[in-house]
């Protein structure tokens, strides 16, 4: 009976070996957001790597103290990443939304395997949360639908600018600012549009 014990112990030790050995899952690896994170002039800036869109957002339920945002992958929608954004401390500020294009450091091939097209990035489309103490540039590559004029009607278009101006509402509702009449992306996508 004794041997017959010790050959399990030694069975299950071979096992616990051999489990903490084996690689971890894609669900359990948890990936980075950001591509950057750089100190500027005393200010923190984080930069995301370049995704499609927004999945969603909105206050955490259980730390109501964070804000956070959820973006789907560039090469696979399915593929979803997420950061937060904070509640603020008494020395720092929430300066507001700003949208902008980038120049990107180097060109970035995207292959979609839907419509059988690659095509090359050399600019993106970001949205700045702008902080006093520092921002967080989000590069969103479905950005650039808002700015070409023959997709107005599409109905990927008004469901991303009524996603960024819901996002917009909630995040100036999360920090206690006075967003303008209209939001701040229709002002942005006048100016840009061709």
């Amino acid at each position: 009976m004794t041997a017959l014990l010790e050959r399990l112990k030694q069975k299950q030790k071979e096992l616990k070996l051999n489990s903490d050995n084996k690689p971890k899952s894609k669900k359990e690896k948890k990936a980075n957001v950001f591509s950057k994170i750089e100190e500027v002039k005393g200010r923190k800036i984080y930069h995301t790597k370049i995704f499609n869109d927004f999945y969603t957002f909105g206050i955490s339920k259980n730390e109501p103290t964070k804000f956070f945002i959820s973006l789907r992958g560039i090469f696979n929608i399915e593929d979803i990443s997420m950061f937060h954004l904070f509640s603020l401390r008494e020395d720092d500020e929430f300066m507001g939304i700003y949208y902008g294009i980038r120049k990107l450091d180097k060109a970035f091939i995207v292959k979609n395997f839907n419509k059988k097209e690659t095509y090359t990035l050399r600019k993106c489309e970001y949205i700045e949360f702008k902080f006093k103490k520092g921002s967080v540039f989000c590069y969103l590559n479905g950005l650039h639908i808002l700015l070409k004029k023959d997709r107005v009607n599409s109905p990927y278009y008004n469901t991303l600018l009524n996603i960024i101006l819901e996002l917009e509402t909630e995040l100036y509702t999360f920090y206690s600012k006075k967003l303008s009449q209209g939001g701040i992306i229709p002002e942005w996508i006048k100016k840009r549009q061709k």
